[in-house]
């Protein structure tokens, strides 16, 4: 305090010029540190956003078709190829569609879809496969949810891991509404029956003349007698 207290007035201005260069010192420095990390952040987002504008996209997703059935989707969204796609998924998928005699079930095509990578999926190719109908919510043990986990490779090696959760009862609620074709559908059922209708009324009106007008059977003595010339007698 009294070397402080015995500086002169010039002496004090070197001191505060000092301190004030010092500080301005270390704040150019603090300054250009984040100056550094923000360019560096926005090279990594950058070089992110090239990299995924120019990388495969590959969903996998279960839609309902028109036909009121439930279909596996695997899709590239993405500008460029995709390869070695692979597809895992939890729980295992399980079809509720019991195979008819001679066909596929639907849960061992599924798996062995799931169970081996696929080698190509061009930008904007679209793999469906039948997964189930609208039946399968009247069993309660099938599961209603899947969690799909992908990766694949892209023109820049192995690709971000992707999941998509899906939950059925969304699709549920897709599959009861109205159909784009259901007003033609329900005219068509209409006139299906009202065509059913008329066949029956005109079958049972047929069947009724027979029953009251017995055929007359024709002797061949009133033959001769009505046309003697066909029997040879003059």
């Amino acid at each position: 305090m009294d070397q402080l207290s015995a500086l002169t007035t010039d002496q004090w201005a070197v001191v505060v010029a000092a301190s004030t260069a010092l500080i301005a010192s270390v704040i150019a420095l603090w300054q250009a540190a984040i100056a550094r990390k923000a360019a560096r952040s926005q090279l990594e987002l950058q070089e992110r956003i090239h990299r995924e504008q120019n990388e495969p996209y590959v969903i996998v997703d279960i839609q309902p078709d028109p036909y009121r059935a439930m279909l596996l989707v695997i899709e590239n969204t993405g500008p460029t190829v995709a390869r070695d796609v692979r597809v895992s998924c939890e729980p295992p998928l399980e079809s509720g569609w019991a195979p008819e005699p001679g066909q596929p079930d639907l849960t061992q095509v599924l798996r062995e879809v799931l169970g081996r990578p696929i080698p190509l999926v061009p930008p904007r190719r679209r793999l469906t496969f039948l997964f189930d109908d609208e039946t399968r919510f009247q069993n309660s043990t099938l599961p209603r949810r899947y969690t799909f986990t992908v990766s694949a490779n892209g023109p820049a090696g192995q690709m971000e891991t992707a999941q998509y959760t899906v939950d059925l009862e969304a699709v549920r609620w897709a599959l009861i509404a109205e159909r784009p074709t259901q007003k033609v559908e329900n005219k068509l059922a209409e006139i299906g029956a009202a065509i059913t209708k008329t066949e029956n009324a005109i079958r049972e009106l047929a069947t009724g003349s027979e029953r009251q007008v017995p055929r007359r059977r024709i002797r061949p003595q009133t033959v001769r007698q009505q046309f003697p010339d066909a029997t040879g007698d003059a």
